[in-house]
C-alpha cells in the first residue's frame, strides 16, 4: 500500500532528525554559559533599571522588592506604568514613594503607533541617567547578587549587550502545560549557540533581562526603531547584531526567575505572539510549509504509535526511538523550569497545542487578524 510505503520513508527520517536534534540540544546545553556568583565588577557605572508594567498587580511588588535588595548599589529604577487597568500603578507608587532610587512614570494614553511594551521602554530610557540600561519585566524576581554578577560577566566578556534566560515558574496547569514547548522550540530553531555566534544572523533578546550600553541602545534607535514590532525582543536583537555589536545570551540559573501568565487564553496568546515572529516577513507558502513540517515533526510521531503492531519490527523500534528522543530533548528544558518533570508525559497534548497555535499565527498574519498582548489587540505591522 502507498500509505505504508510512505510511512517506511518518513519513519527513518523522523528518527534520524530527532536524534540529531537531541544531540544538538545536549551539546548546546553544555556549551551555553550559566551565570554564577562573580567577583566585584571592574567598575561600577550607574545602571538605569527600566521596568515596563501593564496590569502586573500580582507581580510588581515582588519584582521591586527583589531589586531593592541588590548588593550592587549604583542604580536607579524607573517603573513605567503602561496604562494599567488594575492596581499596578497604586502598588508601584506606594513603593516608589518610600524608596529614593525608585521613580514611577505613568503613561495615560494609548498611542496606536506603538505596539506592546515598546513605548514604555522608550519613555523610560528617555529619562534615564545611567550609562547602562537594564530592561527587566515586571513579572521577574531577582536574587540579591543578580545585577552585580551580570555586570561583572558583561565587563569580563567585553559585551555590548547581555541577555539571559530566566528560570520559569508556572503557577497554573495551563502555563505548565503550554509554555515549556515554546521555550523548547526557541532553543531548537533559534539556538543560543547560533545567536552567540558572529557568523550567523540569528538574534533575539530575552525581555526578562536585557543589559545594554545606553550609547549603543541610542545608536540603533532603541525601542523607537522597532515601535511597530509586537515581538520586540527579536527585532531589537536583530538590529543590534546586524549593526555588529557584541551580543550574548546565557542561562540565568536561579539568579532571575520569571512568573508565567495564568489561564488557557493568556498562555495561548503568548505562544501565538511569539511564533508569529517567524512568519511576519515570510510568504504564506513558507508559513504553510512550516505548518506541514510541524505536523510531521511534532504531531505525527504520536499517531504512529497506533501502527507499531502492524509494521515491521525495525519501523516499530524507530517509532519508539523517535518518541524517546523527543521526550529527552523536551526534558532538557525542565532544568530551568520550576515545576514537575512529570509534565513531559503531557508532551503529546503540548505538541498538539503548539501546532494549533502555529496554525493560528500563520493565518492571523496573512488575514491581518489581531494578536492580543496584555488586553491590547495588534495586527501585522
Amino acid at each position: 500500500m502507498i500509505f505504508y510505503t510512505l510511512l517506511e520513508i518518513i519513519i527513518p527520517i523522523l528518527a534520524l532528525s530527532w536524534f540529531i536534534i537531541l544531540l544538538f540540544r545536549i551539546f548546546s546545553f553544555f556549551n551555553i554559559d550559566k551565570l554564577s556568583l562573580d567577583e566585584n565588577p571592574l567598575h561600577n557605572p550607574l545602571i538605569s533599571i527600566i521596568i515596563p508594567a501593564r496590569n502586573e498587580k500580582l507581580n510588581i511588588l515582588r519584582c521591586l522588592e527583589s531589586i531593592q535588595k541588590q548588593t550592587y548599589s549604583n542604580f536607579e529604577v524607573i517603573v513605567v506604568d503602561d496604562n494599567s487597568t488594575d492596581d499596578t500603578y497604586h502598588i508601584a507608587n506606594q513603593f516608589c514613594q518610600n524608596n529614593d532610587r525608585f521613580s514611577l512614570l505613568k503613561l495615560n494614553n494609548d498611542d496606536k503607533t506603538w505596539v506592546g511594551k515598546n513605548r514604555a521602554c522608550h519613555e523610560g530610557s528617555k529619562i534615564s541617567n545611567g550609562s547602562l540600561l537594564l530592561f527587566i519585566d515586571a513579572d521577574t524576581e531577582h536574587q540579591t547578587h543578580s545585577i552585580k554578577s551580570s555586570l561583572s560577566y558583561m565587563q569580563n566578556s567585553n559585551l555590548d549587550v547581555f541577555t539571559m534566560f530566566p528560570q520559569l515558574t508556572c503557577s497554573d496547569f495551563w502555563g505548565k502545560l503550554i509554555l515549556p514547548i515554546l521555550i523548547s522550540m526557541i532553543n531548537i530553531l533559534y539556538s543560543p549557540l547560533l545567536l552567540n555566534s558572529k557568523s550567523t544572523s540569528i538574534a533575539y533578546l530575552v525581555g526578562g533581562f536585557i543589559l545594554i550600553k545606553k550609547q549603543i541602545y541610542d545608536d540603533v534607535g532603541g525601542h523607537e526603531s522597532i515601535k511597530s514590532s509586537f515581538v520586540e525582543d527579536k527585532s531589537l536583537g536583530e538590529r543590534l547584531k546586524k549593526s555588529g555589536y557584541n551580543l550574548k545570551l546565557i542561562r540565568s540559573g536561579d539568579f532571575v526567575t520569571t512568573y508565567s501568565n495564568t489561564g488557557f487564553t493568556n498562555n495561548i496568546d503568548a505562544v501565538q505572539r511569539a511564533t508569529s515572529a517567524s512568519f511576519i516577513e515570510s510568504h504564506l507558502f513558507l508559513g504553510l510549509i512550516s505548518i506541514f513540517l510541524a505536523f510531521i515533526g511534532l504531531v505525527l510521531p504520536y499517531f504512529l504509535i497506533f501502527f507499531v503492531t502492524s509494521l515491521e519490527i525495525l519501523y516499530s523500534v524507530l517509532i519508539l526511538l523517535t518518541i524517546t528522543f523527543m521526550g529527552i530533548s523536551y526534558l532538557i528544558e525542565f532544568v530551568d523550569i520550576n515545576h514537575s518533570k512529570l509534565y513531559i508525559l503531557f508532551q503529546p497534548i503540548t505538541n498538539l497545542i503548539f501546532f494549533y497555535c502555529m496554525i493560528l499565527s500563520v493565518f492571523k498574519i496573512y488575514s491581518n487578524s489581531s494578536f492580543v498582548w496584555r488586553g491590547r489587540a495588534y495586527t501585522k505591522k
